[in-house]
């Protein structure tokens, strides 16, 4: 469902600004680079947003693409989390090892949340809501 919205927010030019679909090939590497690299693959949820759009930009936030989330995790390791994307230089958009949750965290502090998800869609939305596009 949000994806749609996703989608209609895009080609509204609403500040939502969609890549092609990562390729089966691009995910699957990136699967493998995160399991030897980061100790586990990226949570499937994330791979099917990507499998809609190889990252994104919502405003001022900004969504990791298949190609880069690896090595950008690996640019600041911290094991508690993976990282999926920021806005700027204020918050993160994080997968907690720990809890197995999504959040939005203090840029650089994982255990300083500002919101917590069960889901990837949820915190999806949270984020086209704070950044005023829903």
């Amino acid at each position: 469902m949000i994806l749609a919205t996703l989608r209609q927010l895009a080609r509204d030019s609403m500040g939502v600004y969609l890549q092609a679909a990562a390729s089966e090939t691009a995910i699957q590497r990136m699967q493998e680079a995160a399991r030897k690299d980061l100790g586990e693959p990226v949570p499937e949820e994330y791979s099917e947003f990507l499998r809609f759009s190889n990252g994104a930009q919502i405003n001022g936030a900004y969504c990791e693409s298949a190609e880069h989330l690896v090595p950008d995790n690996l640019d600041v390791l911290r094991p508690e989390i993976i990282l999926l994307g920021n806005e700027g230089n204020v918050a993160e958009f994080v997968f907690d090892r720990r809890d197995r949750k999504f959040h939005t965290i203090h840029m650089g502090f994982p255990d300083e949340r500002y919101a917590s998800f069960e889901t990837f869609a949820e915190m999806l939305t949270a984020v086209l809501h704070e950044q005023q596009t829903l």
